[in-house]
């Protein structure tokens, strides 16, 4: 069940960071920022509740895990605010990218193992 709820937190705040960063209304963009806060702090709760569950059987790679996820978090906060400012220099939407997809990679690796 949490791990479901994990994967599916993932999915749907990737949705809302896309969402959120493409839309051109500060508004709107301050809508997608509000409900994505709401989606970090469910996947930080059932993240929290894997790693206890997990981190006999992997704890360099849980611990990994929760770093990468809370620097994600971070860099899609900076990019929502360099948004929100209209400065927004592509290469932190790079970073961000590259270390959601070595975060989520490292996720799967530790469901499926």
């Amino acid at each position: 069940m949490w791990l479901a709820l994990h994967f599916w937190t993932w999915i749907i705040l990737t949705i809302l960071v896309i969402l959120g960063l493409t839309r051109h209304s500060e508004k709107r963009v301050t809508q997608f920022l509000l409900i994505a806060r709401i989606a970090y702090l469910v996947m930080i709760i059932s993240g929290v509740v894997l790693s206890i569950r997990t981190f006999v059987h992997a704890p360099i790679l849980i611990s990994l895990k929760f770093i990468l996820g809370i620097a994600t978090i971070a860099l899609i906060e900076i990019s929502f605010g360099r948004k929100m400012e209209r400065d927004t220099p592509h290469l932190i939407y790079w970073i961000l990218g590259v270390v959601a997809l070595i975060t989520v990679g490292l996720g799967l690796t530790l469901a499926f193992k």
